[in-house]
């Protein structure tokens, strides 16, 4: 019997260990564990494991089953009379109820685990439900409570050497200072849990901490210093494959781009809805569309405005949808675990009424999310020119690269500009410009034909041309075949007293696929050989052959 508590308790604590690294695998070691002592009757190594379990569990975001082992949990150490474990039980109930933003009764069972640990010296799980406490303060806006339960805290951590915890505290104290604007003290907050995760080697929280100093040097614009640590950031979230958080600092340096560069503005918030999308990271996509619905209105684009208004308006109804789904699943999984025996006979029909409601909500949100994909193939279409829009483009260099990238194949990328395409709009106005963007690329779609690749808009007068499998001589000559043809249309306009013609200049980058890691590089090189058409004469090709 010994060895098996002995076998129990490395596997429990294994799974904790690894709760947050790698939840699945935790989730996995826990549930074994939990098996072993249910058949050697071990209920309090049972009571243990289902709390790991509820761990992992958390660490998924799945939080019905996190609530559901969660309570169990709860209920097998308040059989035992185990204070210590009935509060770590409460206070994961209460992260539960906060995600679902019931601060009321996350404030319930954070202030419960509390009463369970008075007369324990428990100083880690206290110092835990002191910061959530302040989280929860925080979010309702209460931040004398708030600043009061993060200090406490704190002082319990440091007291008792918790450094891990002394991180965490600092972080979350720096972002009050931060939303209040107190750029300053935020900064020293968050710089001093930036040096102690240097040395506790926490990658994860590493980067979401550089994500924040990044965002004061931002406000600041330290733009040098900004994009340094938003660099760091991306580098160690891409490291550790989280995509969570790498949607934020991709957000951030977005914003960073908006005045400076629109291509690399998109092409940063294109991978981050992607990101989003994968893992139905629904508040983030939100955020985003947002940015986007604005972006497009203030550059005059308003069909495209409407479009991400219309997704942010869908995404945020499906949001909403979710929670009461969650909220009616957590109000069932609670009765059945209050209610037992003859009681449960007295609120089946409560249950068959909310599994009714719960149906209900899950075929709203399948439906809503059916219309966020139908919109989102129209995003990726661009009404005016009829060719792929820049998305689109943007997703398919992804699937390439997901996809084929053992494959060390030929590619290449154009970057194709109308030449001088503000005087033509000048000269004849921009209901003309428009229908001379749509020949440009109707001639470019007829010229890239039956290539393996991809044509599409990039914005404006300047379109974009993927292709696979080409030689440098083949694209050089498929390069000056779009030429050509665009100039062959024989559209004008009149400058300063002379008639001119339509032409465009191509800037592009020809490797192998593994010369190159980033697409972004991609794109970076072939602009700047458009640079080079453009200083050389314009309506002509540049070529970079890596």
């Amino acid at each position: 019997m010994d060895l098996v508590s002995e076998q129990l308790t490395d596997l429990i604590k294994e799974s904790r260990r690894i709760a947050f690294q790698n939840p699945s695998q935790a989730y996995e070691i826990a549930y074994e564990a939990k098996l072993i002592a249910e058949k050697n009757d071990f209920e309090t190594s049972q009571a243990s494991a289902l709390f790991a379990m509820g761990l992992a569990c958390r660490s998924m975001t799945e939080l019905e089953r996190c609530y559901d082992h969660a309570y169990d949990s709860y209920q097998l150490y308040e059989k035992l009379e185990n204070n210590r474990g009935m509060a770590e039980a409460l206070n994961l109930i209460g992260v539960v109820y906060f995600y679902y933003a019931q601060y009321e009764q996350a404030l319930e069972y954070f202030l419960n685990a509390l009463f369970h640990l008075k007369d324990l010296e428990d100083f880690l799980v206290s110092s835990r439900v002191y910061n959530n406490l302040g989280e929860v303060y925080r979010e309702v806006g209460n931040e004398e409570e708030a600043f009061a339960a993060f200090e406490q805290a704190l002082q319990i951590s440091q007291d008792n050497h918790l450094q891990m915890n002394v991180a965490v505290i600092l972080e979350n104290i720096g972002e009050m200072h931060f939303k209040n604007s107190n750029l300053d003290i935020s900064y020293d907050y968050l710089q001093k849990s930036y040096d102690m995760l240097i040395e506790l080697d926490d990658i994860t929280s590493l980067a979401e901490v550089e994500n924040k100093i990044g965002k004061i040097h931002f406000i600041k614009k330290e733009f040098e210093q900004a994009r340094h640590f938003y660099d760091s950031a991306l580098k160690r979230l891409e490291h550790t494959g989280n995509k969570f958080y790498t949607i934020e600092v991709l957000v951030n340096l977005a914003e960073m781009e908006r005045l400076e560069n629109e291509s690399y503005f998109l092409d940063y918030l294109n991978q981050a809805v992607q990101h989003a999308e994968q893992i139905h990271a629904r508040k983030k996509l939100s955020v985003i569309y947002t940015i986007l619905t604005e972006f497009y209105e203030e550059k005059g684009q308003y069909h495209l405005a409407l479009d991400y208004f219309k997704r942010y308006h869908i995404v945020e109804q499906a949001i909403e949808t979710q929670v009461v789904s969650q909220k009616l699943k957590i109000i069932q999984i609670e009765l059945n675990k209050v209610f037992t025996g003859k009681e449960v006979e007295q609120i089946s029909k409560m249950n068959e009424q909310l599994e009714n409601e719960i149906a209900i909500q899950k075929k709203l949100l399948v439906k809503l999310e059916k219309a966020n994909v139908d919109l989102s193939d129209e995003v990726y279409y661009d009404e005016l020119t009829k060719v792929a829009s820049r998305r689109e483009v943007t997703k398919y260099l992804q699937k390439v690269w997901n996809e084929e990238s053992h494959i060390d194949q030929d590619i290449a990328l154009m970057m194709l500009d109308i030449d001088y395409f503000k005087r033509y709009n000048d000269c004849y106005g921009h209901v003309q410009g428009d229908e001379c963007l749509k020949q440009v690329a109707a001639c470019m779609k007829s010229a890239f034909g039956n290539q393996k690749g991809i044509l599409g808009r990039y914005g404006g007068e300047e379109f974009v041309c993927f292709t696979n499998g080409l030689e440098v001589n083949e694209l050089k000559q498929f390069a000056e075949s779009i030429r050509q043809a665009v100039r062959d249309l024989n559209l004008t306009y009149h400058f300063n007293g002379k008639t001119h013609p339509v032409t465009i200049s191509v800037g592009a980058i020809h490797c192998k696929q593994s010369q190159l890691t980033p697409v972004l590089d991609m794109y970076v090189m072939a602009d700047n050989e458009l640079y080079r058409a453009k200083n050389n004469g314009r309506n002509r090709v540049e070529i970079r052959v890596l």
